[in-house]
């Protein structure tokens, strides 16, 4: 029987529109592939792979402030906050190293209103993964809670990892800020600044953790680490324009990603989309993040949780005190 649908409406995403449906939470026939979700000063459209098969597969394919309705956080020809890769640092597996959530069968499952969760089930997985990631809506935050159960053995190495992307629109800076260590030096870090020979990119990861290994011949984009720099508190901030015109300045918001756990979370970096020079766009960067299991179990459950808060940004001090209360109410 379709789902009957209580609501249904047009959001407009840098010029298109997107037609969303919002579903009653005692309707969840499974037959969605995108629905809007909403709460506090936020906004968006979580699609599935079929519905953003163009865009980049599963995630936010709109998310928008009350503070500046209409301008998009995400790129409209990409996706926020997606299941982008699974890896394990082995030769044999490097084909499917790059892009198999987004390939996969998922199934989007609405909640409520302001709660919506993706699930990849095992038996149609290319790793043979149980995954499932539920993202909800509060206040001017998103809250995100991802659980894996590996079905079988496929980690030669002791380990797998998971990576998610969020291809910003407009931000002010290619930039992520975090606090941290390089070397002798403590204290706030940035990375994805420019360089002599183009910018860094790529991937940090908690102070102290072993790197992780791989073979010759496997796919390392998102596996080799910074060498000296690390973090050293589990959230990361970037800076957002609010109201995608950088020619004004009152309008900054700090885009804050922070997480539950420390030593299995690696922050990353990347520049894909071009300006109109064909030269990376600082202003549209991927500010991403993993998550490794080591020594994965068959049957065995892993979780983590996250947060993403939108919100003027005041100071790096703001964004600290921003985490640190999240943190006491976990």
């Amino acid at each position: 029987m379709p789902q009957r649908c209580t609501r249904v409406r047009c959001l407009a995403a840098a010029g298109a529109f997107v037609l969303v449906v919002w579903a009653d939470a005692a309707e969840r026939s499974g037959a969605v592939h995108q629905v809007g979700v909403r709460g506090g000063g936020l906004e968006g459209v979580v699609a599935d792979n079929v519905a953003n098969a163009k865009g980049g597969g599963s995630g936010f394919r709109s998310l928008f402030t009350q503070r500046y309705p209409g301008k998009p956080i995400y790129r409209a020809d990409h996706v926020g906050l997606n299941f982008e890769h699974v890896f394990n640092g082995a030769a044999a597996d490097k084909g499917m190293s790059m892009f198999t959530p987004r390939k996969d069968f998922c199934e989007l499952l609405p909640r409520s209103d302001g709660a919506v969760t993706l699930r990849w089930p095992a038996e149609r997985s290319s790793w043979n993964l149980d995954c499932a990631m539920t993202f909800s809506f509060a206040d001017d935050a998103i809250d995100l809670a991802f659980e894996v159960t590996p079905r079988t053995s496929r980690f030669p190495l002791g380990y797998v990892a998971f990576m998610w992307a969020s291809y910003l629109n407009r931000t002010r800076e290619r930039c992520i800020h975090f606090i941290g260590r390089d070397g002798a030096r403590t204290g706030w870090m940035t990375f994805g600044g420019d360089l002599a020979d183009g910018f860094e990119k790529g991937t940090v990861s908690f102070d102290g953790v072993p790197d992780l290994p791989y073979e010759k011949e496997a796919q390392t984009l998102n596996l080799i680490e910074h060498p000296t720099r690390k973090f050293t508190k589990p959230f990361y901030c970037g800076l957002i324009d609010g109201d995608n015109d950088l020619a004004t300045s009152d309008d900054t918001l700090a885009y804050i990603m922070m997480f539950d756990r420390s030593a299995p979370i690696r922050f990353a970096v990347w520049n894909f989309i071009k300006d109109s020079r064909g030269n990376p766009d600082p202003h549209s960067p991927a500010w991403d993040w993993q998550f490794v299991i080591r020594d994965p179990q068959p049957g065995a459950t892993y979780r983590y949780r996250a947060r993403v808060v939108i919100k003027p940004f005041v100071s790096l001090e703001d964004v600290e005190a921003e985490y640190e209360k999240w943190r006491a109410t976990r």
